[in-house]
């Protein structure tokens, strides 16, 4: 007897189509009475629901005659896009190659290059601007031959595909019953796309946007500021982006979103990027405010996987580092609540206690080629403009290795000032941090870099000047 073959054709078969799933422990812990529905698309095959807007704009494109055999696909993305656009490319032969904005995590441009595309990062958090990943973009486009600009931005196939797909898959789930929609917005595609398409079919039900702290978009015409949380907010409102179909704004800040993503993660086992943490605490601020009932339904769709932010949000380290733990929560999570608790040597002692040595300073207008002998010698420098050690104002740190590559690689030359290559984001910790939990942060970094409030300086913490301290007090005690 012959038995039907669940085959797939190819992997874009396998996109869309993703669970929903009721949230339990957290709503409850919050105090909220209505039913909250997950759409879980991280489980589209790269790990984001970018995926159903990348085969739609390429399989578009492909019908309009925008792109053909051989061709190479270009696109500015903050990361779950180019990966996607990667991925479709790999699966039907295209080359891909993407400009992203500065924060995007190492984990997606890691997997971006395994499929076999190429990555140019931005120096500037805003996306628009000549040194913007729009201008980059552009640039490959007009250089490269056969190349197809994406535009995710203003492409009428991104809202497009949330409307003929996604919406529908909500209505279905739901049982065609739901009050409110919590979304994010990056492009605007996906929430304009389902508003739409859901406020047609339900004419009572609310799109709710969720949005950074920082971002313009749920706040035209207000001032953008950066903010840590991925693939959402901009310093623009984009052409895709329908504020008519969006009934109200609430703004989340990182330190929320990155917080209650890994809430989602320890309480429900659901595995997501920071956007998701944002959506859903505006979703249960909203809720609470508004005093939803238990026969009410709302939806939160979660964007993305956790997988990409490994080295981040799911950090310790990486949250004390940005401040979105304190020292206490930190040495509560690493130290008194683990399953294997432990004592270190340092309780008694600071950061600041460290004989630590001070990070060179050199002026934002010393060329490279000058400033050779001490990059050689040393890991960092500081710059500012006046280049004196009195002068605590310093606009970034320059990595000697990222300056090895950029001469390496011709992207720079020695003539060229020690501004372009500068790193303006960069980490400082508090000089009051315990030796003990420096101790365990140095077990996955090899340096720490912290400003004293005597003399301003920063100054460079290293596995070494932790054993030095350890040395002197042991022998001191014997």
């Amino acid at each position: 007897m012959k038995k039907d073959r669940h085959v797939f054709n190819s992997i874009l078969e396998t996109i869309g189509h993703t669970p929903m799933i009721k949230l339990n422990r957290i709503p409850k812990e919050e105090g909220v009475e209505c039913e909250v529905l997950a759409k879980c698309e991280f489980m589209n095959p790269t790990g984001s629901h970018k995926d159903r807007l990348a085969l739609n704009l390429i399989e578009t494109a492909e019908k309009e005659g925008k792109i053909k055999a051989g061709g190479t696909i270009i696109e500015a993305t903050s990361g779950n896009t180019g990966m996607s656009l990667s991925f479709v490319g790999a699966v039907k032969g295209y080359r891909t190659i993407l400009a992203v904005v500065p924060k995007t995590s190492q984990e997606k441009i890691d997997l971006i290059r395994g499929f076999g595309a190429d990555v140019i990062k931005s120096k500037v958090s805003a996306s628009k601007g000549p040194e913007g990943i729009f201008a980059l973009a552009e640039n490959l486009r007009d250089t490269i031959p056969g190349s197809f600009y994406a535009s995710q931005f203003s492409n009428k196939a991104n809202p497009e595909t949330h409307y003929k797909s996604t919406s529908e898959e909500i209505f279905e789930q739901c049982g065609g019953k739901l009050d409110c929609l919590f979304m994010s917005a990056g492009t605007g595609g996906t929430i304009s796309g389902t508003g739409k398409k859901l406020k047609e079919k339900l004419s009572t039900v609310k799109v709710i946007g969720c949005d950074p702290v920082g971002s313009v978009i749920g706040s035209p015409g207000g001032m953008y500021m950066p903010f840590r949380v991925e693939g959402v907010g901009y310093d623009f409102v984009p052409p895709n982006c329908d504020l008519k179909v969006i009934d109200e704004w609430i703004k989340f800040n990182d330190k929320n979103a990155f917080n209650l993503t890994r809430k989602l993660m320890h309480e429900e086992g659901i595995m997501c990027g920071g956007s998701a943490g944002g959506i859903l605490w505006c979703a249960l601020d909203y809720a609470k405010k508004m005093k939803l009932t238990k026969d009410q339904t709302i939806v939160v769709i979660l964007p993305d996987t956790g997988r990409n932010y490994l080295t981040k949000q799911f950090n310790n380290e990486w949250m004390l580092e940005y401040g979105f733990m304190n020292e206490e929560e930190y040495r509560k999570v690493v130290f008194e609540n683990s399953l294997l608790p432990e004592k270190r040597f340092g309780d008694d002692i600071q950061l600041k206690d460290l004989d630590c040595k001070a990070v060179p300073i050199l002026k934002l207008d010393d060329k490279i080629g000058d400033s050779w002998k001490i990059l050689s010698q040393e890991s960092f420098v500081m710059l500012n403009k006046t280049g004196a050690e009195t002068d605590g104002d310093f606009k970034g740190l320059v990595i000697s290795k990222e300056v090895l590559s950029a001469i390496s690689s011709r992207k720079f030359t020695f003539d060229d000032k020690l501004e372009k290559v500068m790193q303006a984001d960069y980490c400082l910790m508090s000089e009051t941090l315990k030796v003990s939990t420096v101790s365990k942060i140095m077990e996955t970094r090899d340096h720490l870099l912290f400003k004293r409030s005597d003399n301003k300086r920063i100054y460079l913490a290293t596995p070494s000047t932790l054993m030095n301290k350890l040395k002197d007090n042991l022998s001191a005690k014997s």
